[in-house]
């Protein structure tokens, strides 16, 4: 799906996420150890996936405050609230099987999330503001994208032969 070049940065860091709940998956799938992928997820949520939910929250509230799509914006930002609990409850999950289901939740959640926020949210959002306002909120966004580091010494979520 094509993205205005307002959201386009927001949708670089939505696959990089789209690629973390693969690599939760796979890992969990292939019964890697379960603590390397809880280092991984809390790596990625520490270097990436906070300050992404900050900028959606910051940036996109402002524009929309008095509009229709703002009930979209009050779900992702209650969605986001879902996955501080979540990773908070990883963070200091002791349980081996508890910690696999609460990583098989995030993965879960976090994909349907991007997909609401790409098919649904986004596309109310670029049709609510003007042209103006689009490149004007695309400037900023783009001014505060850092390209997303997602490797990781160990490569849980590969084969062997794949390594």
């Amino acid at each position: 799906m094509k993205r205005s070049y307002a959201l386009e940065a927001l949708s670089w860091e939505h696959h990089n996420g789209l690629v973390l709940a693969f690599r939760l998956e796979r890992g969990l799938q292939m019964g890697s150890e379960i603590e390397e992928v809880k280092k991984y997820l809390l790596h990625v949520w520490q270097t990436a996936l906070r300050s992404h939910f900050q900028v959606e929250e910051d940036y996109l509230a402002t524009q929309i405050k008095n509009e229709p799509v703002y009930n979209d914006f009050s779900r992702m930002r209650a969605e986001h609230q879902d996955f501080y609990r979540l990773i908070s409850a990883i963070d200091s999950c002791a349980d081996k099987e508890e910690l696999r289901s609460l990583i098989k939740e995030f993965s879960t959640k976090l994909k349907e999330h991007i997909r609401f926020e790409e098919r649904e949210f986004f596309t109310r959002f670029e049709n609510t503001l003007t042209e103006q306002e689009m490149n004007s909120l695309g400037q900023k966004l783009h001014a505060l994208h850092k390209p997303v580091d997602l490797s990781w010494p160990v490569e849980f979520w590969k084969n062997e032969d794949q390594q």
